[in-house]
Order: C-alpha cells, then structure tokens, then sequence
C-alpha cells in the first residue's frame, strides 16, 4: 500500500490557503477508488440519454428505449457501483480521518467536526437543488447560468481553510458566502417563478451527509469492536425486513418522523451496509501504518493479482446484467480460489495486507450473491441486500486492483488527475452543473454539441467526454492550488 501525507501534485501554491489533505496519512489508492466514483457519477451523468446506446451504459433499472424506471428489472451496470464505490470510500476514510485525534484524547471535537459536517452536507444538498441553474425559471437564461456560476465560486468561500491569522477574516468570508447564495436564491424566489423549499435537496448529497453523521458515530463507538458494527447491520437487516408491518413498533421507527424527512430518512440507512463495510477496510488499512516501509511487491504476482480482481468487475457485471447468475457465481468461486491461492504466503507486509483485504472481498461478494435471488434479483433501485454486500466486495477488489496500479504508473498525468478528484470530490461533484455546463450554455458551444447531435446522434458523446475532462481539469486545477472544499 502506498501512503502519502501529501501528493505532490496537490501541494498548494497559494500560502494564503491552508492545505487540506488530512494530516493523517493518506492511501493513493482510496483518493483513486473515490475519484473513479466521482468521475463516473460526471461521466454517467452528462452521457446521451438516447436509445442507440446499449444498455449497460446506463442504470440497470432506467435503461433504453423508453428510460421509463422499471423496478421489476433485476441486473446492475458499472453505472450503479459508482455511488456504492464512493459510499465505501467514505467509510474508508473514517478511521484515516479521525482516529488520531481521538487517540490524543479530543474525542468531543472529532464528535463536533462529525456534526459540523452533517449540518453543512445538508446545507449543500438544498443549494445544490434549490439553485440548479437550469432548474431556475428567469425569463432570461443568461440569468440562471451566471446565478449557478456566482453559487459555485460562493462554494469556495463557505467550504475552504484559509489560514488567516486573525479568525474573523475567515469567518467573514464564510459569512459572506452564505449570504450571497441565500441572496440569490431569495431573488429568484422574489422574482420568478422559483420556490424554494428545504424539502428540495440534492438525494446523493443527502445520503452522504446521512452516512457522514450515523456512519462516523457508529464507528467511533464501534471502532474496537468489529462484532458490534457488524452487529448494526443486522439490527438493519432486521428492522428492514420487519418495516411494513402494521402497528409494529419497527414501522413506528421506520417512519419517524415525516417532519424532519428534509435532513433525514430512516430508509438511507441502508446504506450502512456499504459505508460500515468501508469502515473495516479503512480500519485494516490503519492498522498497517505504523508498520515498517511497506515495499513493493513482486511484479508478476502484482499482475496476476490485478488480472483478477479487475475479473471479478468484468464477471459480475457481465453476469448480473445479462442475468447468467450461475455463471457468475461459479467464475467468482474460481476467481477466489486464485486469489486465494495466489496470496497464500505473503511476501511483505503489502501481500499481507492485500491476502486480508483479498479474504473481506471475498466474503461480501459471495454474501451478495447468497441473496441475489431475494426481492426479484440485485437491484439498484430499490436497492437490495445482494447490491450492497456484492458492491462493498467489489470494492474491496477495485482498491487492491487501483493500489497495484499505483506501482506502476504513480507519476503518470492522468492518475494524478484521478487522485486530485479523489481529493477535491464535491469541486468535481458540482463542477459540470454549476460551472462547465453554464458556461457552455452563456457561451453558446452547447449550441455546436447539439449541431454535431444533430448530424449524427453518436456525436453527443463529444459532449459527454468534453465536459467529464474538463470537470477533472477544474478539480485538479483547484487541488493544486490547494483549494479544498471540506465540510
């Protein structure tokens, strides 16, 4: 495993701008995992929504040629591992993230920081939606595209470090930023036909602010306990199973409280079967820290191993989406046997820590495929127990595949770029709606993309592909400069 305190390429420039890679050390291969997740939510995102393209292109339940939501259809795409993959980076990231601070003694403020962040995710869910440029109703378009373009760059003021010496400065800034964004939305709601509602947020970033909160309290009672956090999920599976049972006091939870369904949802728990997956991932990675110089490990197995957990990705999505369940589940048994074999005797620690990682992959994938029969197959959407066991496996694999890349190509442009989105994911999150896509729009390119549709439907992808690189180049412009939003 490669650790860094700080990637080169992210050291800022600015000595006004407080770095903001945490201090505790970093994995290259988790700001990859996470930054794959964030390209891939751009990239899936932005892409034609027409009938010419295949299926797997898009979500396994909103698919051509109608893309009418269609519950009933089991089978998962690489479209529904990105959230699932970013959902697991983030439990990931809790131990690396808080357990140096709670190991000095400051448990309160990591406690504090974790509400701090919750307040703030749901603060940006609500902007995200309520401010949308093209969700705004000025009779003049130009109007909601630089209202989107003033929000973004308001992102900046409320979500970075500036290391000002006197605190005032910083807080001023902060302050000014929530005011210009509650002033443009407060004009749009004056004056158009906009109307805001805290009810209107961005699901995602919901969610995530969701597993931010719950998730990090779970693991920092559970943080020497793995019995116990898996313990959680049980006691979801339970109340899950149990919800729609009328006058049960499971329903009774499950449903409170519609008042406050604006910040919270009983039902995103769910999501702890992937985001407390994560945790132990990021527990084990801690776990090898202190260890001495992890070194590099021999090539040939390296390649093997790579070969085989991009193999799992292939075979299950491959599989699951053409609905050849025993197929896959018979290549996942072989595939695990080869890994396990493969790393049978490790020979460094990075073996060692990739034959544990190897074994947890193992166990939630054939976990997911134990249910995949359940509820009419793995789904995304409704989301089912075979789609979050099986995706935290998979990512298991997909980190121990993106750690043996870093061997080789640590120093190439691209990878830095993916890492540097890793870094920055709500700049890259937002970039594309709030700034790229706007731009376009005042500018009049988006009227040549839709010139190029209009010869030839395949040419919308230069579209899809222009505005998911230059979200990569905003994010890693911004994590160069060491302009990190964090909450």
């Amino acid at each position: 495993m490669t650790y860094i305190t700080e990637i080169e390429a992210s050291k800022p420039e600015a000595s006004f701008v407080k770095a903001q890679i945490d201090k505790a050390p970093r994995s290259f291969a988790l700001d990859a995992l996470r930054g794959l997740a964030i390209i891939g939510m751009v990239f899936s995102g932005v892409f034609p929504h027409e009938a010419l393209w295949p299926g797997y292109m898009f979500h396994g339940q909103v698919g051509p040629p109608d893309f009418k939501y269609t519950p009933e259809v089991p089978g998962i795409t690489w479209v529904d591992l990105v959230f699932p993959f970013f959902l697991f980076s983030m439990g990931a990231a809790f131990p690396l993230a808080m357990n140096k601070k709670i190991q000095e003694g400051d448990q309160k403020g990591v406690i504090l920081n974790v509400l701090k962040r919750f307040a703030l995710l749901v603060f940006f869910a609500i902007v995200l939606r309520n401010a949308q440029p093209f969700s705004l109703t000025a009779e003049g378009q130009w109007i909601n595209m630089i209202s989107g373009v003033i929000v973004f760059g308001c992102f900046f003021l409320v979500f970075m470090r500036f290391s000002f010496e006197q605190k005032w400065k910083l807080y001023a800034l902060r302050i000014a930023g929530f005011l210009i964004i509650a002033t443009i939305i407060g004009l749009h709601t004056a004056f158009t036909d906009t109307k805001f509602s805290k009810g209107k947020s961005d699901i995602i970033m919901l969610v995530l602010a969701n597993m931010a909160l719950i998730g990090s309290l779970i693991w920092i009672c559970t943080r020497k306990n793995w019995l116990a956090r898996i313990g959680v999920l049980a006691f979801f599976a339970a109340m899950r199973l149990t919800h729609d049972i009328e006058g049960s006091w499971n329903q009774a939870v499950w449903n409170f409280h519609p008042a406050i369904s604006w910040f919270y949802n009983f039902a995103f728990l769910k999501y702890l079967n992937i985001v407390l997956v994560g945790s132990i991932m990021g527990d084990i990675i801690y776990s090898f820290k202190p260890k001495t110089k992890i070194t590099e490990s021999n090539k040939t197995r390296s390649v093997l191993l790579s070969l085989i957990c991009f193999s799992f990705l292939v075979v299950n999505l491959y599989g699951l989406y053409t609905r050849q369940v025993l197929l896959t589940l018979g290549l996942d048994v072989v595939l695990c046997i080869g890994g396990t074999l493969l790393l049978k005797t490790p020979a460094n620690a990075k073996e060692e820590l990739y034959k544990i990682l190897f074994g947890w992959g193992t166990f939630w994938v054939l976990l997911g495929l134990a249910f995949e029969a359940y509820e009419g197959g793995i789904k995304k959407d409704p989301s089912s127990f075979s789609f979050w066991f099986l995706s935290s496996g998979l990512a298991f694999f997909t980190y121990i595949l993106l750690d043996i890349i870093c061997q080789f190509v640590k120093n190439n442009i691209l990878w830095k770029s993916l890492i540097q989105c890793g870094q920055n994911p709500m700049v890259a999150y937002v970039a594309a709606g709030f700034f790229i896509v706007p731009i376009f729009t005042i500018t009049h390119i988006s009227d040549l993309f839709e010139s190029l549709k209009a010869i030839n439907p395949y040419l919308a992808i230069i579209r899809a592909f222009s505005v998911t690189i230059l979200v990569i180049a905003t994010a890693s412009f911004a994590t160069k400069k060491g302009w990190f939003w964090r909450t």
